[in-house]
């Protein structure tokens, strides 16, 4: 939803229009503006299809892609490409950033680097707003990158395999420049196994959870004390007190490199990673502390 707050959707109308021509009532089931993900609910009346969800433990770089949507207005538009990138971290600026959130909060203070402009969700309206509201930080995702035209329009469409399988669910673009618009080839979308843990928790509960470490980071690179570190990663240079890296014997100055099997270069790529995961979950957080190599269980926090 372009990174709309729950609280801003009131009592909104929403219909589902299908290729077969049929226009049908739908409901808001929950909204996660943290993935920009919703789960709408229609009749099982209308006997709609189900699609299935790749596994993406076999998806691999080059792989087919294909996007279905309705890129600026043209309805049933099918698009082709790759997969450029698995586990891209990107900074979206986003209206999402939790209310409580602030420039001292462990982990979640989130710095742009100089010279990088966040990239963008898409943004379309929604019943009964008057616009999407200006973002107010930005948060991180972990995402699939592909070279498949993307365009607004295709925002919430899915990204699919050769085989018509489900990997990811468009939700962001990277453009040229500010002031530019429209596909360069570099979308992202959020993968299907993401998708499934947050829209299962949608249907539950009406909302969906996402883990927080309760370590302020840096990139290796830009820490002081990490001068000769000789790894990249992210740098832990703060504690929350009783959070979940303490807990789980975590120090300050330790390089986190792995987070739950996925290599770790930088500190968006930490929060991005620890982003997916839900509140509550276990990780397994490899780190080098003085040159050696150790891994601990983290039981993440809620953000």
């Amino acid at each position: 939803t372009g990174g709309l707050k729950s609280s801003e959707l009131t009592d909104p109308t929403i219909t589902v229009t299908t290729s077969d021509g049929r226009v049908l009532p739908a409901t808001l089931v929950g909204l996660d503006p943290i993935m920009d993900l919703a789960v709408i609910e229609v009749g099982a009346e209308a006997g709609l299809p189900a699609i299935e969800f790749a596994d993406l433990a076999d998806l691999n770089v080059c792989d087919d892609t294909v996007a279905i949507g309705a890129p600026l207005g043209l309805a049933g538009t099918v698009t082709s490409g790759i997969v450029s990138a698995l586990n891209r971290s990107i900074t979206v600026a986003s209206s999402a950033v939790p209310e409580a959130q602030s420039s001292t909060t462990p982990e979640e203070q989130q710095e742009e680097s100089e010279g990088d402009d966040p990239f963008d969700f898409f943004n379309f309206d929604i019943p009964g707003q008057s616009g999407t509201p200006a973002a107010t930080g930005t948060i991180q995702l972990a995402v699939i990158q592909t070279d498949t035209a993307i365009n607004p329009g295709n925002s919430g469409g899915a990204l699919l395999d050769d085989e018509a399988r489900l990997i990811g669910i468009n939700v962001a673009i990277a453009k040229a420049s500010s002031s530019a618009s429209g596909d360069i080839g570099i979308g992202f979308a959020i993968p299907s196994n993401v998708v499934q843990r947050v829209t299962a928790e949608l249907i539950e509960s009406g909302s969906a959870s996402h883990g927080l470490l309760g370590a302020s980071v840096a990139n290796v690179v830009d820490d002081p004390a990490q001068m000769d570190a000789g790894v990249t990663g992210a740098s832990i240079v703060e504690l929350l007190a009783g959070g979940a890296a303490e807990a789980a014997g975590l120090r300050v100055g330790d390089i986190v490199v792995d987070f739950d099997g996925t290599p770790i270069t930088s500190k968006n790529d930490l929060t991005a990673q620890v982003r997916t995961h839900a509140a509550g979950s276990t990780a397994t957080v490899t780190v080098v502390r003085d040159g050696d190599s150790h891994t601990v269980e983290v039981v993440l926090g809620a953000l």
